[in-house]
């Protein structure tokens, strides 16, 4: 594993070569079991910054991946950004921190790619924890998923939806995190982040190509199998009526230990929304696999 004993504010980057001939760079700080974090959309790997100086405190390795495509990793000239590519760089991100197992932390697509991983790489998974999405084998889907979350239809016809996306300087990002986390007060830095962090011609297609390939484009037959890899699953209250089903179900799809927790008051970023709790229960989770 790489040097780790960095102050968080150092920016610790880190890369290794995904095996499609990508840099994909990610954040390392701390000693101790490895923690490897994922980020969504439309966000950056800073979205997880309050957590991991938490968990670093606490005794872990924490990595932030830029996820490809986004700021600071390789945008795919291929467009491959199926979710079990994005498990495949967890993975090789694994190998080369020469580290067998480790948990995995998701939220949105960054939760997907952590069920993925969970299905196809289980042995290389201690335990997931997941914000704001339903285990694949549950995930809504049908006409009243897109009616209540239509950005799943219409972000995913390609330049229409990347010009969609880009009009007005992003301001569908600050609709976005309106409507899906009504009762945050979002933060103008972390839109101004986001918004930045997107605003590269090729940043904003990349992120619009997720929804476009991202689930139509895998290869791998198992990603929607249940998994018996112990998972905390974190969901807010303002979360949609089809999607809170989704979650009722989630523990016949993960496996024994598992944890489910809704957040009142709390939308799609619950990380951000109720940090203090989110820490808490994200510390007791991945610890309780240290003792015997």
């Amino acid at each position: 594993m790489p040097p780790s004993q960095y102050p968080l504010n150092t920016m610790s980057l880190f890369e290794f070569r995904s095996s499609d001939a990508l840099t994909l760079r990610y954040t390392c700080n701390g000693s101790g079991p490895l923690v490897i974090a994922l980020h969504g959309f439309p966000d950056t790997f800073r979205t997880w910054d309050q957590m991991a100086s938490r968990l670093v405190a606490e005794g872990y390795t924490f990595v932030a991946l830029a996820m490809r495509g986004y700021v600071l990793s390789d945008v795919s000239e291929t467009a491959a950004y199926s979710i079990d590519r994005l498990a495949m760089d967890v993975l090789e991100l694994l190998d080369h921190l020469k580290c067998e197992k480790a948990v995995i932390i998701g939220h949105d697509w960054g939760a997907s790619t952590a069920y993925a991983i969970a299905a196809m790489y289980p042995e290389r998974v201690s335990r997931i924890v997941t914000f704001a999405i339903a285990p694949l084998a549950v995930a809504p889907s049908g006409w009243r998923e897109r009616w209540a979350r239509p950005h799943n239809i219409y972000l995913g016809l390609g330049a229409l939806s990347d010009w969609w996306f880009r009009r007005g300087d992003f301001r569908e990002i600050e609709r976005l995190y309106g409507l899906w986390s009504p009762n945050w007060d979002v933060p103008m830095s972390h839109l101004s982040r986001v918004r930045d962090a997107l605003r590269p011609a090729e940043r904003s297609k990349a992120a619009i190509d997720y929804y476009r390939l991202g689930k139509t484009g895998q290869t791998s037959n198992n990603l929607t199998t249940p998994t018996q890899i112990p998972a905390l699953i974190v969901y807010g209250e303002d979360e949609p009526d089809i999607r809170k089903a989704a979650f009722r179900s989630a523990l016949d799809a993960v496996g024994k230990d598992s944890k489910l927790i809704e957040i009142a008051g709390v939308g799609h970023w619950p990380h951000f929304e109720a940090p203090e709790q989110c820490f808490v229960e994200v510390n007791s989770f991945i610890s309780s696999q240290q003792q015997p």
